[in-house]
């Protein structure tokens, strides 16, 4: 049996926290792009030593893509940008625009005068 590992003062001497693996009872071992990896592999063997690979285990090079929808996000996205930086924009004017009209805008022309 062995002793009960205790944390030193100076804590030299680092203890693992508890853990376990968990091994599931329902899945396979092997991970599903394993499997599609060696069917690709055995079909590529198959190639070269002439034999006939069977349709569905060829590669597709169709490539299907959304229309698009990355485009249209990024698109969307730099328009919302753009709308945003304009109300910044205006908000800010019409700060400006208050501050010299108000008595708030004299007392800023009286400290740059007499600054």
């Amino acid at each position: 049996m062995e002793a009960p590992k205790l944390r030193g003062m100076f804590r030299n001497v680092r203890t693992k926290p508890r853990s376990f693996v968990f091994k599931s009872r329902h899945l396979s071992d092997d991970p599903p792009q394993w499997s599609e990896r060696k069917r690709r592999i055995e079909s590529e063997v198959a190639k070269e030593r002439g034999e006939k690979v069977p349709e569905q285990n060829m590669d597709s090079s169709i490539r299907f893509r959304k229309g698009g929808s990355v485009r249209k996000a990024a698109r969307k996205a730099n328009i919302r940008v753009i709308l945003i930086g304009v109300v910044l924009l205006w908000i800010t004017w019409k700060m400006m625009v208050w501050a010299e009209t108000t008595e708030f805008g004299k007392m800023l022309e009286f400290i740059r005068d007499n600054g």
